[in-house]
């Protein structure tokens, strides 16, 4: 084979290779290449969101759970803060009420979780919601 043109393996190194690089595709995994970072750091993000002081994605699960429940009044929210990145929406609710809350094997939840996570990580935050 040509010594310009990589052997079909992409990942790793082989015998016939020297160092860690690895094949086509712009180099291996230990290289961090496919992640967008160019050191093999592991904690590096691909994308650096600025920090936004917001309450936007705490708002938005309220809202929602609200129309969910049918009957705003009996939800009671609790919001808690752990610093700038990260905080809490704790729901108090009805038994009957929950359970329209958490859904058909917690796919309601979820499927809210999974909103509010994307919408918390446009400000680079992270929201979590408990429901009792």
């Amino acid at each position: 084979m040509d010594d310009k043109r990589s052997s079909t393996k992409r990942y790793g190194s082989g015998p016939d290779k020297k160092g860690g690089s690895g094949g086509g595709y712009g180099g291996g995994r230990s290289s961090g290449g496919y992640r967008g970072g160019s050191s093999g750091g592991g904690g590096q993000r691909r994308f650096q969101t600025k920090l936004v002081q917001t309450q936007a994605p705490e708002d938005l699960a309220e809202y929602i759970l609200k129309v969910l429940a049918k009957e705003p009044d009996s939800l009671m929210f609790e919001r808690k803060s752990f610093g700038p990145r990260r905080s809490r929406v704790s729901v108090k609710c009805d038994p009957a009420v929950t359970g329209r809350l958490i859904g058909k094997d917690g796919r309601t939840i979820s499927a809210l979780r999974n909103l509010i996570k994307a919408a918390a990580g446009r400000f680079g935050k992270r929201v979590d919601i408990v429901v009792s």
